[in-house]
């Protein structure tokens, strides 16, 4: 399990979490629960960590990474690549 499972996994503790792969369209990884999908933007201080933490209202916002929830937060997120 990754830190970024393990991170959304204590955010949504009753949902199971798993890795789903990277996304096509940017390269970042994609992790999946039983509701929704959630693409895994680090935060790392860099230009689209501070777009997906700004984006996010619907997904989770932790230690590690931005949690962008696929249905509304994604097409904004890959709109402001």
């Amino acid at each position: 399990m990754t830190i970024f499972e393990k991170e959304l996994q204590t955010l949504k503790p009753y949902d199971p979490v798993q890795f789903t792969g990277k996304d096509k369209k940017t390269g970042l990884d994609f992790i999946t629960t039983a509701g929704h999908g959630y693409l895994v933007v680090p935060r790392d201080g860099s230009h689209q960590a501070v777009t997906a933490f700004r984006i996010c209202k619907y997904g989770f916002k932790g230690k590690h990474a931005v949690y962008l929830e696929e249905d509304c937060e994604y097409g904004e997120f890959v709109k402001s690549l």
